[in-house]
């Protein structure tokens, strides 16, 4: 055990709403609070925007769409179909496109990584800053086990020019690991490793043959069970990400040794997992290159900057999210976000597995779920809500995070002008704000 002394810190920045990460759910969050009239200040780790859009190059946006009347229609509405139609308007974006009993839509990481930056630097009220990684909080009010509910004063960053605060009315958690709420002392939950989803390793091909590909893409889970017993995965997908001979490979699961799922907090699992994860990708290339038509002269051109990591530690809310509130197409009075997404598990051996909502089905996801549990100003959005694993197979994803960052934006701006807690802020206000920025509520 080593001892620090303590230390008064810089306050490097202050605003009314502080977004703590830049994935879609801190994008929709910091923008949302911006538009809402809260001054803002985005941290982000890395030095760009965009999370599992860009850092991780997932190359489909999912739980987008749901099925209307014998087409599709946007279920993950206001700026989650802002960012879809803005990528689809510069010929970067395309979709709906069908994925099993619903649909995706394909996008090029790189245009996602610009139009994140064009978003955020064109709101007056908000203030990106990168290279900043929350590394702890600072906290007043109720210690554990007490009355009265706790108040985040200070986020902590660690920088190049040491630690540095930034002081706010209302924090945001949309760091996807809960980091924030971890380190202000809120009730976070991990989860077994049997019950928490593997984490994946995107790569890129280029000088790809389109026309033959597009012919074998939709034999790589057969291919696979003929040639690939050795690899990570028993299927997966090939896609294209609309550049010429350009595809992103889907094909990975990184495990621990042990076969347990990375868990990314902890430093050592997380340097095993981004290790693995290049060694795996590697090795699905070198079969697509042999096995799947129009790949032959391909080439691996790299992987995605970090993991793509599907579940870490979330946090627990004034209400938790249940799998059955997702299959029962649950609806609450303070819902903020409907979802249609199944619930995809990528939990056990190499298979995935999916549980579709009935065609047209959707649940709510409701404003007690981005409450944390005990604090008056401290809301989390995206993957590290207040949910349980099964109800996290579907909401995870990109779409709905996106959504349920605009709603905790909309929500910390309104708590940041009338000063009350997260507890006070009044439904039906914050729905008609949702609704009137675009939001589809059910």
């Amino acid at each position: 055990m080593v001892s620090t002394p303590a230390r008064d810190l810089e306050v490097y920045a202050s605003a009314d709403v502080v977004v703590a990460g830049g994935g879609p759910a801190g994008l929709g969050a910091a923008i949302a609070a911006a538009r809402a009239g809260a001054s803002v200040v985005l941290l982000e780790r890395y030095g760009f925007l965009g999370g599992n859009f860009t850092a991780a190059s997932v190359g489909t946006v999912c739980g987008l769409y749901v099925r209307g009347d014998g087409d599709w229609d946007y279920v993950a509405a206001g700026l989650a179909k802002e960012f879809a139609e803005s990528l689809k308007a510069a010929g970067a974006g395309h979709g709906p496109i069908p994925f099993k009993e619903s649909a995706v839509l394909l996008y090029v990481p790189w245009a996602a990584k610009r139009l994140a930056d064009h978003l955020v630097t064109h709101e007056e009220r908000l203030e990106p800053l990168f290279h900043s990684l929350v590394c702890d909080a600072v906290v007043e009010g109720r210690v554990e086990g007490g009355p009265g509910e706790a108040e985040v004063r200070a986020a902590v960053l660690a920088t190049k020019r040491g630690l540095r605060a930034v002081t706010g009315k209302v924090f945001v958690d949309c760091t996807g690991d809960a980091d924030l709420a971890h380190f202000a002392g809120a009730e976070t939950v991990l989860g077994p490793p049997g019950l928490r989803q593997h984490a994946s390793m995107q790569f890129f091909l280029q000088n790809v043959d389109g026309a033959e590909a597009f012919g074998g893409i939709g034999r790589l889970t057969e291919l696979i069970e003929e040639h690939g017993a050795h690899l990570s995965r028993d299927g997966g997908a090939l896609i294209p990400t609309l550049r010429p001979g350009e595809f992103v490979g889907a094909m990975t699961r990184v495990k621990n040794p042990d076969g347990s799922p990375v868990d990314v907090t902890e430093p050592r699992q997380a340097t095993w997992g981004e290790l693995e994860g290049r060694r795996l990708a590697e090795e699905a290339a070198a079969f697509v290159r042999e096995h799947v038509p129009g790949f032959g002269e391909a080439f691996l051109a790299d992987t995605a900057v970090q993991l793509g990591v599907r579940e870490t530690r979330r946090v627990v809310g004034d209400y938790v999210l249940t799998g059955s509130d997702v299959t029962n197409q649950a609806r609450f009075d303070d819902a903020v976000v409907a979802g249609a997404w199944p619930q995809e598990f990528h939990v056990e051996g190499r298979s995935t597995s999916y549980v579709f909502l009935p065609e047209g089905g959707y649940y709510q996801i409701p404003f007690g779920s981005l409450r944390v549990r005990g604090f008056r100003n401290l809301l989390a959005a995206g993957r590290c809500l207040s949910a349980e694993h099964e109800a996290l197979a579907s909401t995870r994803v990109m779409a709905p995070s996106m959504a349920l960052g605009q709603a905790a934006g909309a929500a910390a701006a309104v708590m940041a002008r009338d000063g009350v807690a997260a507890s006070d802020v009044d439904a039906a206000e914050l729905r008609e704000l949702l609704a009137k920025e675009g939001a589809f509520l059910g």
